[in-house]
């Protein structure tokens, strides 16, 4: 299953061309053409339906072969929006209930909530707009739940356009603003366009033109940065609507350039829905200026369009219908597949079911050890709770030593370094420049100011395992805090020519405490400055789900490899490294921002490569719940 998904994500970032390229390529795993295969389907769905029918028979039929039953229930998922799309209801829900089926069985929430938009699909085209919202909204919550973020901006993307298309406005336009924040803060273009097209709809319904006008123009700055790539259906309906705003303005060479526009993507496109209604658009403009010819040009369009859609619908209707036979078979493959697995696991039960019985033929051989294995049993109880007292002292033990060894050399260094320095001034001040003493009284200043930092460390760690510190609970804007700790390192990165820029989307809160949390966000900060060279870049984003809020804090520094951050947490195992000049570490900051990190409720993250750089993430949950939808 993890292995689909991979893989379908890997596709989603591929043209239709190279999809059609990659099927050719003999390396490809049986898997990796089923995916190939879907993902063209998917892609062609309202581009061209017989195109797109053939990858999803020619997926099924593969998935069948090989027993693929992930492969199966997608391949029926997009069988059943290509049926739906062509006006055969009937086979569509067949197909979609098929999938949930599997997916029910297999347990798989995902594949659930995908089913879930494709009905929520289904009856937006059935005009049903109480089973529209119903089922979108369970994909919203489904994906809510699972906290997939990508999946949760299109989720709720889907969920306003369906109150938006129910009339329920202020739903539609909350809806519509969590899924443009989510989407832009994971930069999924597509999805954004569509998010502004239907923002866009609201504002022209309350009569906030200018605004309506800013959201469709996003979408078509979207696509012109897109190209192919782009959410085509969007694009086509925000030049319509802008065209329509410009001739209730009176902006007549305007609208002309809008609906010119519309009909060459349209053109482009294969949009002939949309094209009709561009046609319509034409001819009233047109007519309202007396231009015969012109109207009746766009008339004639219009009719042979309709003939043609009219004709290559009959065409698809007859392929469809013909093609049901063929995907009639495989269904009966498949259910003899699912049957025969049935069978095995049954045939499984009843071997466990002899065994069993067997078993029961040494029940009363148990019963006469019972004893002996009770008294075994409280002795391996008893030795296993000694051996873990034996491993928590030495831990202890160990976390003494490492405490002692900090104390013995981080602080007897400088000491040692400020008696030499008084020493040398003593016998050789006849000898020594002031310059060279002036150098050596910042060195000694820089070590003696790490050293109370470091002190300052043991002090604050030390309290915490004693449990002295008390933590003050509130209400933290992450906004105003990470801006302000960013402000205060820009001196340092600026001294060391390193790029350090901060980036959170809206005003997050978490409850917490206030000198705890900054405290993290210092540390985890000065470390990524500390460990990347010049020129090089440290980024701090937040960014705010439903349930919690992620602080990534991404350097382009040297990085570590996987043994220094599997122990970067544990202060038993040694890891003061300098920095990329020399700057001076004990290893106990990190060690305190995980315990403060886990004292707030919060987790933390590392993933790095050696030369590429870290990124560390801390989880908090939310300050506060979100307003009811």
């Amino acid at each position: 299953m993890l292995l689909f998904i991979l893989n379908a994500l890997f596709a989603q970032t591929q043209t239709v061309q190279e999809l059609q390229y990659s099927i050719s390529r003999p390396e490809l795993t049986e898997k990796e053409r089923i995916n190939t295969l879907y993902t063209l389907s998917r892609e062609l769905t309202y581009v061209d339906n017989i195109k797109s029918l053939e990858y999803a028979e020619e997926a099924l039929t593969l998935a069948t072969y090989i027993n693929d039953i992930d492969g199966i229930a997608y391949s029926y998922r997009i069988l059943s929006s290509i049926y739906a799309l062509n006006d055969n209801y009937f086979m569509g829900m067949e197909y979609i209930q098929k999938a949930i089926d599997i997916f029910e069985d297999r347990g798989d929430k995902k594949g659930l909530a995908n089913c879930y938009i494709s009905l929520g699909h289904i009856y937006r085209s059935l005009n049903n707009r109480e089973q529209e919202i119903e089922y979108h909204k369970k994909s919203f919550e489904a994906f809510t739940l699972q906290g997939i973020t990508e999946r949760i901006g299109v989720s709720a993307h889907n969920l306003g356009e369906s109150y938006y298309n129910n009339e329920e406005f202020t739903k539609a336009e909350q809806l519509t603003r969590l899924a443009i924040n989510i989407n832009d803060s994971i930069a999924n273009l597509p999805v954004l366009s569509s998010c502004y097209k239907v923002m866009g709809l609201i504002k022209e319904n309350e009569g906030q033109l200018d605004s309506a006008d800013h959201y469709f123009n996003k979408v078509i700055s979207i696509s012109e940065e897109l190209g192919d790539n782009a959410q085509k259906v969007a694009t086509a309906e925000a030049l319509i609507r802008l065209a329509t705003m410009a001739g209730s303005e009176k902006n007549n060479a305007l609208e002309y350039e809008y609906l010119a526009n519309a009909e060459a993507f349209c053109r482009k496109y294969n949009l002939n829905k949309f094209l009709l209604r561009v046609y319509r658009e034409m001819q009233t403009f047109y007519l309202k200026r007396n231009n015969i010819e012109k109207t009746g040009l766009y008339l004639n369009e219009y009719d042979e369009l309709s003939q043609d859609l009219q004709r290559v619908q009959l065409e698809d209707r007859n392929r469809l219908t013909k093609s049901m036979a063929s995907i009639h078979n495989l269904n009966k493959t498949t259910d003899k597949l699912l049957k025969e697995n049935l069978a095995q696991a049954s045939s499984i039960f009843n071997r466990n079911v002899s065994l069993l019985i067997g078993s029961l033929f040494l029940i009363t051989l148990v019963i006469v050890l019972g004893k002996v294995k009770n008294i075994n049993g409280k002795l391996k109880s008893r030795n296993a709770t000694i051996n873990q007292q034996k491993a928590k002292l030495k831990e202890l033990n160990a976390t003494k030593n490492k405490f002692f060894s900090i104390v013995a050399h981080d602080l007897r260094s400088p000491l040692t370094s400020l008696k030499s320095f008084s020493s040398v001034l003593v016998e050789h001040i006849d000898f020594i420049s002031k310059e060279e003493i002036q150098d050596m009284g910042k060195e000694l200043g820089k070590s003696l100011d790490n050293t109370l930092k470091m002190a300052d460390n043991l002090i604050i760690w030390a309290q915490s395992q004693m449990n002295v510190i008390k933590d003050k609970k509130e209400a933290i804007s992450l906004k105003v805090t990470v801006y302000e700790i960013c402000e205060i390192f820009s001196v340092i990165a600026n001294n060391k020519e390193v790029e350090l820029t901060a980036l959170v989307t809206g005003d997050p809160h978490i409850i917490g405490d206030r000198d705890q949390v900054e405290f993290v966000i210092r540390n985890l900060v000065n470390n990524a400055i500390k460990f990347t060279p010049r020129k090089g870049s440290v980024k701090v984003t937040v960014v705010q789900t439903l349930d919690r809020i992620i602080i990534t804090v991404s350097d382009t520094g040297v990085g570590m490899s996987h043994e220094i951050s599997e122990s970067l947490f544990s202060v038993q195992k040694p890891k003061g490294i300098n920095g990329t000049e020399g700057e001076k570490g004990s290893g106990l900051g990190l060690v305190l921002s995980y315990e403060f990190i886990k004292r707030n409720g919060g987790e933390i993250h590392v993933a790095s490569e050696e030369n590429k750089g870290t990124d560390i993430t801390v989880t908090f949950p939310l300050g506060h719940k979100l307003p009811d939808i």
